[in-house]
């Protein structure tokens, strides 16, 4: 099968960064080393609006393999990232919310709306 098209774009500076930023905050969280929060300390981000980006992001991914995926409840998950149970519940929404958005967003496209 033959690679798709953007595969072969180049990365953006930003676009590396963010890859790099929420891979660490994951594998630091998912070996256990640290909270999220902890975690978060290790990424080296001046941009404060692509730092909140990546740290929301970061919380997304690790609830998606986390909760969704692996079904550990919120509680347990709160503690084991450090974090209190409202934050992970406003992170869930949140997802829940874009991939609402994102399915009508398809659905209008796919069906001429």
């Amino acid at each position: 099968m033959s690679e798709a098209w953007y595969n072969e774009l180049p990365e953006s500076e930003e676009d590396r960064l963010y890859s790099e930023s929420v891979k660490r905050i994951q594998s630091a969280v998912l070996q256990g080393m640290m909270s999220f929060e902890s975690a978060s300390g290790l990424i080296d981000v001046k941009d404060e609006a692509l730092r909140a980006q990546i740290l929301s992001d970061a919380l997304k991914v690790l609830l998606a393999q986390l909760h969704f995926k692996d079904g550990t409840p919120l509680e347990a998950l709160a503690k084991k990232l450090g974090l209190p149970v409202k934050r992970l519940e406003e992170a869930k929404n949140s997802m829940l919310e874009e991939v609402k958005e994102a399915a009508v967003e398809r659905y209008r496209k796919e069906s001429g709306l």
